[in-house]
């Protein structure tokens, strides 16, 4: 059996060492007020990891852990909103907004979809795709004409 000998200096250097790091942690605490923030958005992570692990996300592995952890470092720099913020309101006026880029009767169309169109598909199966069927009664004109 080994016998440390502790000498007045090694324990010096151990109290300091202690309070060192006793302090750092204390600035990191002091510097970061969103501790627990940042603590919810390790957790998110660490969930939608078991989640491409489990392959309950219907995408590759690889595909879903590199979204995974893009989103995570996204979300570390405020660039990304958390999953609880807006919800289907602020989307359905997030795909309004998207029309804005079409003009005339294809920006209509594309409102209209987003108000009233039919919903299918899944997040988990790839994607949820809108669509609207619009029937019309004008004879189309001939071609090149």
């Amino acid at each position: 059996m080994t016998h440390l000998h502790h000498t007045p200096r090694s324990r010096g250097a151990a109290i300091w060492l202690a309070a060192a790091l006793m302090a750092m942690g204390g600035l990191a605490q002091a510097a970061s007020p969103k501790a627990g923030h940042a603590d919810q958005l390790r957790m998110r992570y660490e969930h939608e990891k078991a989640d491409c692990m489990s392959g309950h996300t219907g995408e590759p592995r690889n595909v879903c852990l590199r979204e995974a952890a893009a989103a995570y470092a996204q979300a570390r720099h405020g660039r990304l909103a958390p999953p609880s913020d807006g919800g289907p309101a602020q989307w359905a006026r997030n795909a309004l907004l998207r029309c804005q880029s079409q003009h005339g009767e294809d920006r209509e169309l594309c409102e209209r979809r987003v108000r009233e169109g039919q919903v299918s598909g899944s997040v988990e199966g790839g994607g949820q795709m809108t669509t609207l069927t619009v029937r019309s009664t004008d004879i189309p004109k001939s071609p090149g004409g």
